[in-house]
């Protein structure tokens, strides 16, 4: 597997004169590989270590202890930060500059030739859709308007990584599925993408890999499907007009409920399942489904923190 991102160890201990002088762990012996082309979310709540993670990875604060590579070159290296687009949280720009200035300004910086700036400036656009809007000064842009100008200066050096944080954050459902729209493109372009995000059903559409951070330490890191598994419940999903269906199902199933007219029963035993289906058979419903619910990420990351806070 060829990596983009390696962690090794990585460990940070902000001390405080306000704490005796005692250190605060933020980040303990972290160690994680992200491959070439891969997208992965780090995900956890306030305080457990993400944004100390990507300061670390940007160059901008050093490690207590540990290494860290981007593109097998050293952390501290300009080879390295050349390789990769930053977009942060909440991204600050001159209000002076229009979305066109603003990428050429970016581009100067990474000593990009005018033509090739030009070039470039005009595809980002495009792809962002603010081509319209090139023109128009950063201060009358919305939100997901600089959000997405935000990632087109990212992307100004061509990075073959790219580090997003909280890349959704205040915007609205159409600017929300803008940015994940812009994500997906960039996944099928081949970009390593690390992406830090509160939104647990963005990162499950979004993202090969997920690792979970809790005060500092690793607690879970796979794909979906292997940190979710599969629910050991079956649903049967039915409908009927007999109002006493839903009274003897309550008999055999672990829950049942209605819901938009139509009934769902749950249990995990396949016996009570064949039970349940000759049921609803016998008094006249329709079976439209029997599926096997996976469990989502959030019900995962619920249950991770619960057993850690225990």
């Amino acid at each position: 597997m060829d990596t983009a991102i390696s962690m090794q160890g990585l460990t940070k201990i902000y001390r405080s004169p306000l704490r005796g002088g005692k250190g605060v762990k933020a980040l303990d012996d972290l160690t994680l590989d992200i491959a070439r082309g891969e997208t992965l979310s780090i995900i956890g709540p306030n305080g457990s270590g993400k944004t100390t993670t990507l300061k670390i990875l940007l160059g901008l604060i050093y490690p207590t202890f540990g290494t860290a590579a981007i593109l097998g070159e050293s952390i501290f290296t300009r080879r390295a930060r050349e390789g990769v687009g930053f977009l942060p949280e909440e991204p600050y720009f001159y209000d002076c500059f229009n979305g066109e200035e603003l990428l050429d300004y970016y581009g100067k910086l990474f000593g990009l030739p005018g033509k090739v700036r030009r070039k470039r400036i005009e595809e980002l656009l495009t792809l962002v859709g603010l081509a319209e809007r090139r023109k128009a000064p950063l201060r009358e842009y919305s939100k997901g308007m600089r959000q997405r100008v935000g990632l087109a200066q990212a992307l100004i050096n061509d990075p073959e990584v790219l580090i997003l944080d909280e890349p959704t954050s205040g915007l609205d459902p159409e600017g929300a599925y803008q940015m994940r729209r812009l994500i997906r493109e960039l996944q099928q372009r081949g970009k390593t993408i690390l992406l830090c995000s509160h939104f647990l059903a963005q990162v499950e559409d979004l993202c090969d890999r997920v690792a979970i951070l809790d005060r500092g330490r690793l607690k879970a890191c796979g794909t979906i499907s292997e940190l979710v598994g599969e629910s050991r419940q079956i649903r049967v999903v039915a409908a009927s007009q007999e109002g006493s269906l839903l009274n003897e199902l309550r008999g055999l199933a672990k829950s049942v409920e209605e819901r938009d007219g139509k009934i769902l029963a749950e249990t995990d035993e396949e016996e009570r399942l064949l039970q349940m289906i000759d049921l609803v058979r016998a008094r006249g419903g329709r079976l439209l489904e029997v599926l096997r619910p996976r469990p989502t990420l959030e019900e995962l990351f619920i249950q991770v923190m619960t057993e850690e806070r225990e």
